[in-house]
């Protein structure tokens, strides 16, 4: 059912182009999003939700508050002044659109997007095709190498990850940042449906060095679980600042 109000919102937002996606019945679409270029989804699954998130609502833009985005701004700069690379990790990508919003916001950075789900990986690896700065690792992230199996219900943005014998492989957060020649951690983007738990744990080291952390909590999914108690432990040991942009949590180091 096409929701008229939402739409009004995409064509200011997004631009007009966006709506093309209503004119035909492929299983996945190639659009237009002004100001950022072609995207594929999906009409049927979440992925109109998540590109709303993304660039309509600019939910990884917290630099209007307080001078933040300057300060992440400089950190970026410094980086590439002494001859390195910004790399931002970008935890559960689902089919690229955070990806491409930072390589859009920092265009001399390095991306390496980890998704787990098969289908989810397909766009992600569509949407990243051509981008030399994007690289793409299909597996799921925690905090030990291993395997994990894919729980579904269906709509694969809540795709959760179980570890497991075998199956799809985990890489570490450390590990993905070293994947980047020259590379220093500069954003960890993370949204892996409760598997957050398991990337907390230990081995994290990658938090001495990163500049901004941005994580979807899923206590509300998972009610009992204490997924968040982990990250929460974790980053209260590092001079982070706590800010509130939509569905994230975003950790800005002082």
């Amino acid at each position: 059912m096409i929701d008229a109000k939402e739409n009004i919102k995409d064509v200011f937002s997004l631009g007009p182009q966006f709506l093309f996606r209503h004119l035909n019945h492929a299983p996945a679409r190639c659009v237009s999003i002004a100001g950022y270029g072609n995207i594929h989804l999906r009409p049927g699954q979440s992925d109109c939700a998540v590109i709303r998130q993304v660039f309509r609502e600019r939910q990884y833009d917290v630099g209007t508050t307080a001078g933040i985005n300057q300060r992440i701004w400089r950190r970026y700069t410094e980086i590439l002044q002494r001859g390195e690379i910004p790399t931002i990790v970008d935890a559960g990508a689902n089919i690229g659109a955070a990806s491409l919003w930072f390589l859009s916001t920092y265009p001399r950075a390095a991306v390496v997007a980890i998704e787990p789900e098969p289908d989810n990986l397909a766009m992600l690896q569509l949407n990243a095709h051509g981008k030399e700065r994007l690289s793409v690792i299909g597996a799921a992230i925690g905090s030990t190498e291993g395997f994990v199996s894919i729980k579904s219900d269906g709509l694969h943005w809540a795709a959760q990850t179980i570890r497991a014998q075998t199956g799809v492989p985990i890489i570490t957060m450390n590990n993905a940042f070293r994947s980047v020649e020259h590379g220093v951690p500069f954003i960890a983007k993370i949204d892996i449906e409760g598997f957050e738990k398991d990337l907390f744990s230990e081995n994290l080291e990658w938090l001495n060095d990163v500049y901004v952390v941005y994580i979807e909590p899923h206590d509300w999914m998972l009610p009992g679980q204490m997924t968040s108690k982990p990250f929460q432990r974790a980053l209260a040991q590092h001079p982070f600042e706590l800010l509130i942009s939509g569905d994230n949590l975003a950790f800005v180091r002082v």
